[in-house]
């Protein structure tokens, strides 16, 4: 399986990528957003703000972009540490965010790749993480595509079956 999401990786890396060792932040923050439900203008607002904020493009590699999807993988363990630090009515630093990153996966966040991040999700400006700007941002992508607004699920969907089945049978 780990082999089977490393090839993802590496196919999504590669069409951004074009044979070059590295991406642009700004093609990062593409892959980032790709699966996530935001309009047009939202969707603009926040590469807009990355172009507006980064100046140091020197790119992101493929082990730099492996290791932030595995924390991303992570990302329960990730939101469960964020939203401590919402009832606490505080947003997360980047030393912060690195730190618990590196509790969730074992790895490290290029410093770059955190300031990528922060370009990208700190709505304000303020060098600081809410709840609200990353994470539901990045439960969206988790779905890749494949989140469901059907109620249709569970028990639900088991006695919509049940009840077409019987409709049938007669």
């Amino acid at each position: 399986m780990l082999h089977l999401q490393t090839e993802v990786l590496e196919l999504e890396f590669s069409e951004f990528a074009r044979g070059l060792p590295t991406i642009s932040e700004v093609d990062f923050a593409k892959i980032l957003l790709r699966y996530t439900y935001l309009d047009t203008d939202q969707y603009d607002m926040y590469l807009d703000r990355l172009l507006d904020r980064i100046k140091d493009t020197r790119g992101i590699t493929f082990e730099e972009f492996y290791v932030f999807c595995q924390f991303l993988n992570n990302l329960e363990d990730f939101s469960i540490a964020m939203r401590m630090y919402t009832l606490a009515d505080r947003p997360i630093s980047k030393d912060e965010f690195h730190r618990a990153v590196k509790i969730c996966t074992g790895t490290s966040l290029s410093p770059h790749v955190v300031h990528t991040v922060f370009a990208i999700f700190d709505d304000n400006g303020d060098g600081l993480l809410s709840y609200r700007e990353f994470i539901a941002i990045m439960k969206d992508r988790l779905h890749r595509g494949f989140k469901s607004y059907a109620k249709n699920e569970g028990w639900e969907a088991f006695k919509t079956c049940i009840k077409q089945e019987m409709k049938s049978a007669v």
